[in-house]
Order: structure tokens, then sequence, then C-alpha cells
């Protein structure tokens, strides 16, 4: 089993415990064309998409894939490999008090860089911020 099929199936084990949450958002044609335009730009031939969130307009979408995390918001896109996560995750409250950042959170700040990964809603961040937490996972054995 190669790295990214490890990942994959590690990532697909965790995201099934929030199934409900963590589906693919967009459908159809839009959806292949889309999913084109990310893998020639962003990723390796042997990368994979396994969840991909966006807004019907695409002004902001977040993808995993069994490699990295891709966000695009704000007119910029924010990379980091699954490995460079090192188990540091953040969840941006600018302005959002403690008592409302399970309804109205909608970013995670990731890594080192604590680079911003955008999320439609905040169920879609808790569950995406459990997910993300596994990284980086220990070598299979």
């Amino acid at each position: 089993m190669t790295k990214k099929e490890w990942y994959k199936d590690r990532i697909l084990w965790k995201a099934n415990q929030f199934k409900s949450v963590l589906e693919t958002r967009s459908k159809g044609e839009e959806r292949d064309n889309f999913l084109d335009k990310l893998h020639k730009e962003y990723m390796d031939s042997d990368d994979e998409i396994l969840f991909l969130f966006s807004e019907n307009n695409k002004t902001s979408w977040t993808a995993i894939t069994t490699d990295k995390v891709i966000s695009y918001h704000n007119n910029s896109v924010y990379q980091l490999k699954l490995d460079s996560i090192e188990k540091l995750i953040e969840i941006k409250k600018d302005g959002i008090s403690d008592n409302n950042l399970k309804h109205d959170a909608n970013f995670l700040l990731i890594g080192y860089e604590k680079l911003p990964i955008w999320t439609p809603n905040a169920k879609t961040l808790f569950a995406l911020m459990n997910v993300l937490r596994m990284f980086p996972l220990k070598k299979n054995l």
C-alpha cells in the first residue's frame, strides 16, 4: 500500500464518522470541470481529491486530497501538505464569541504557518478539524 493509499484509507475512515457533514458539495459536469482545473493547477498526477467544499459561485472552496489541503478564498490560494499540519489546528475566532463558535466559525488555521482554511459552515469546520488532527500519521509498519 502506498502512502497516498494509506492516507486515503485513514481519511475516509475518520470522515465516515461525520458522513452527513463531509459530503462533496458540487455535482455534475460543473464539478468535473472544476476538479480537472484543480488537478492541473494544484495537484500531482497521483493525488486524488477526497473532499471538495465550495460556494456556488466558487469564490471560496477547499479541497482535501491524498497529499494536502488546498483552500481558496479572498482571491488567494493556501496549500499545506498533510504531513506539515503537525496536529496544529485552531479555529479562527476573529470577532466570534466563544459561545457562538459552534454556529458561526468557518475558518481553520493549520500548521506552523497558521494557514487559513475555509469551510462552508461551522458543522463542516468541526468535522474537518477532527479529520485533519490525525496528521501527520505515524508510519504504517
